[in-house]
This record gives C-alpha cells, sequence and structure tokens, in this order.
C-alpha cells in the first residue's frame, strides 16, 4: 500500500508538471530559458532552506554548559561567531548576486531580439476574449487561436481594447502584460506540432477565467495552405440561390406562408 500510494502521489506531481499549460513542459526556445531558469532557483534556494534548517536543529540540541556564564553587560563577540556571521554574510552577498545575474540573463534570452520572424500577428486584449490579426499582404482576422508554424520564430504584438490584460503561453513564452495606451512585443516558438493553451494571467473582470487562447503549431507546409485558404476571397453565394425563400420569408411572411401552404 505504501509503494502504491507513493506511485500515486509520484504521478499526481509529475502530471501538474506537464500538460498544454504548464510553464514547466516547455516546447520552445524561450520556454526553455525560463524553465532552466526555474528549476535553478528552485535548487539554490532549497539547498539554502536545508543549510538554514540544519543550523536551526543543531542551536536547538547543542548542549550548553550547565553551570551557565555570568551575565555581562557588553560581552565580547566570540572568534566562532565572528566567522559565521562573515561566512553567511558573504554567502547571502554571492547567493542573491549569482540569482540576480541569472534572472537579468534569463529575461534577456526572453524577451531579446533576435532575427527577423517568419510571421507577425497583432493581439488585442477584449474582456473577454482574443482579437487576433495576421499582418502582410492578404491578411485576416481569428479569434480565441493563434496557429503559427514549427520551427520559425513568431512576433505577437499586444495591445488592449480596454482594460489590462496579460498575454501567457506557459509552454512557449513568459507573460507579458498588455496596458490600455501601451503596445507590447512578444517572440514565440514551438519546437514541435501540438495545441498549447494560453490564459489572461491579469484579474480583468467577471469572466477572466474563461479569457483563454489556444496556439496551434503546424508543419510549415500545412501553416501555408491554412494562411492561402484564411486569405482567400470568400467563396459565391451563388449555390444558395434554391435557399432564396427564406429571404422573401423575411421580407413578407404572410407571402411565405401562403406559398408554403398551396
Amino acid at each position: 500500500m505504501a509503494s502504491l500510494t507513493a506511485a500515486a502521489g509520484g504521478s499526481a506531481l509529475a502530471s501538474g508538471c506537464t500538460g498544454v499549460q504548464s510553464a514547466l513542459n516547455p516546447h520552445g526556445e524561450r520556454a526553455d530559458a525560463l524553465a532552466v531558469l526555474f528549476w535553478i532557483f528552485t535548487a539554490v534556494l532549497g539547498l539554502v532552506w536545508l543549510v538554514t534548517m540544519a543550523g536551526l536543529f543543531f542551536a536547538l540540541t547543542r548542549r550548553r554548559d550547565s553551570r551557565g556564564e555570568p551575565a555581562q553587560a557588553h560581552p565580547a563577540v566570540k572568534r566562532p561567531v565572528r566567522i559565521a556571521f562573515a561566512a553567511m554574510l558573504t554567502s547571502t552577498v554571492i547567493i542573491l548576486s549569482g540569482l540576480a545575474v541569472l534572472s537579468f540573463d534569463g529575461q534577456r534570452a526572453v524577451f531579446g531580439d533576435g532575427a527577423g520572424a517568419a510571421v507577425t500577428i497583432s493581439v488585442i486584449g477584449h474582456q473577454w476574449w482574443w482579437q487576433v490579426r495576421y499582418e502582410g499582404n492578404n491578411g485576416f482576422e481569428t479569434a480565441n487561436e493563434i496557429r503559427i508554424p514549427v520551427g520559425s520564430a513568431v512576433d505577437i504584438k499586444l495591445t488592449t481594447g480596454d482594460v489590462i490584460h496579460s498575454f501567457w503561453i506557459p509552454s512557449l513564452a513568459g507573460k507579458l502584460d498588455l496596458i490600455p495606451g501601451k503596445s507590447n512585443e512578444l517572440r514565440i516558438q514551438a519546437d514541435k506540432p501540438g495545441v498549447y493553451r494560453g490564459q489572461c494571467a491579469e484579474f480583468c473582470g467577471q469572466q477572466h477565467a474563461h479569457m483563454a487562447i489556444f496556439v496551434v503549431a503546424l508543419e510549415p507546409s500545412e501553416f501555408e495552405r491554412w494562411r492561402a485558404k484564411q486569405a482567400a476571397p470568400a467563396r459565391s453565394m451563388a449555390h444558395l440561390a434554391k435557399q432564396s425563400v427564406f429571404a422573401s420569408a423575411a421580407s413578407s411572411p404572410f407571402a411565405a406562408l401562403s406559398e408554403h401552404s398551396q
């Protein structure tokens, strides 16, 4: 039973780190940088916690001289205490400085500019949906879904039509806010085909929890076919001529009713 419980717990923990919306299940260059940063921070801070708990345990269990020490108005600081304090201060400065450097380097990897993107998309946040515009010749619009080619960088220009929103596709990149009157830009890239779920990460009103967006990564040839189909002119409505009765019914419902009865 104990082994089964441990296995079930391990499985649940692993499943929480994977899926279509997990920063610990990266599928892009920028998401990889964030995941590495997360694990480094977790390891370093976990080690700091263990050392701190070990020191606390040692202080609580260490035997003191039963005779005690006479109280002094200005007790002298013993040499071991000075050494311990200097070691803790030095290690704190080194650890915090190292984490700060790693954090800034991670930001540069996530938000830095690179070579020209294969696709440029404008995303406008609304309460409570996402408007998606594919820029360039024969541009078009979709809603709540972004399709991108696998292995290619995609620039996303972020603006809002009302309040503050936050665009976040955990498996592909970090989050970035949409501020009224401002324009931000985020680059994403998917390493393999799939569907990646995103979410507005800034509370924006009553239906905030339902403000999801999906990124569908397609093979380049499949993406180009889809894009050409979306940008093509609308089909002619001539094949719907047989349904003209609905138009006549809308203009004269009594005439349509009479024709149907005949």
